[in-house]
């Protein structure tokens, strides 16, 4: 911890601090730091590639920011540790339990605007990669996003699985219908503009902070398709009826085949694969 405090007072953020241990999800350490500057959360990693993710991320939570004050904690430094390994500093959230009909219509509200900011460039991708979980993600820029979320998503998690499994013939086969052929069908008939989207969206991801409302954090964005968010967002504690009437009212549902795009968002397991197969007649 001396190493973080050490760029954090050369960075200006603050010159002392007490440091106490909180949950930091899944794969990261975190802790509190009371500062003479004010609370600041800070969360690290051992990985080889930690710094990929929270640069990833610091970037994610820099642009959530600018699009919508307050719905995200700002990110402050990127840093590497010692003996390997990264940490993030953000501020602190002190977030509560509610989760009320109202603070999920106004988290609706400042979701439907982040899904209202439009690539600066028009394509779909990132200025840089991110990561979701311990899987790097490649935000290579593309003009549509049937490209972007064949090659840049679905390809290199079929890969990655194939790596796992090699002797698998039914997903190598069905993946691949998926990729060449269900993808195209399922996007054919919609637009897709290119928004800003949090990339990793689940329940465990958002809160209600005392201060500032519903907020979101630990982000894997990029400029993408805004129906992608709520493949993750209803597969884990979905949010109510309130939440989807408000946000409805902001962004509609793409029809024709917004079910089905769902199940093709969701993932690549095999049940979900054979079923957006037979749309394909495959």
């Amino acid at each position: 911890m001396s190493a973080i405090l050490d760029v954090l007072r050369a960075q200006g953020i603050c010159t002392k601090a007490d440091v106490s241990s909180i949950s930091g999800g899944c794969i990261n350490d975190a802790f509190k730091l009371s500062t003479d500057s004010g609370d600041i959360f800070v969360k690290t990693h051992n990985a080889r590639n930690a710094v990929v993710m929270f640069e990833g991320e610091k970037e994610s939570l820099q642009a959530i920011s600018e699009a919508v004050p307050n719905f995200a904690p700002k990110p402050l430094c990127v840093g590497i540790l010692p003996k390997g390994g990264a940490f993030l500093a953000t501020t602190f959230l002190q977030l509560s339990k509610s989760s009320t009909p109202d603070m999920q219509v106004s988290f609706a509200k400042k979701l439907a605007k982040l899904h209202s900011t439009e690539s600066p460039n028009g394509m779909f991708g990132f200025p840089v990669m991110t990561m979701c979980g311990s899987t790097e993600q490649d935000n290579e820029w593309e003009k549509d996003w049937e490209t972007f979320f064949r090659e840049r998503r679905l390809r290199p998690m079929l890969s990655k699985c194939l790596q796992d499994n090699p002797g698998d013939v039914e997903l190598r086969k069905l993946g691949e219908v998926v990729i060449d052929k269900v993808i195209h069908h399922l996007l054919k008939d919609i637009e897709v503009k290119p928004v800003l989207i949090h990339g990793d969206l689940w329940s465990g991801n958002w809160g209600v902070d005392i201060n500032d409302g519903p907020v979101v954090f630990d982000p894997s964005s990029c400029y993408g398709h805004n129906e992608m968010e709520f493949s993750i967002l209803t597969m884990f504690g979905s949010p109510g009826h309130a939440f989807f009437k408000e946000y409805y009212s902001h962004h509609p549902r793409q029809e024709p085949g917004y079910e089905h795009r769902q199940g093709g968002y969701r993932g690549s397991s095999i049940s979900i694969m054979r079923r957006l197969c037979r749309l394909v007649g495959k």
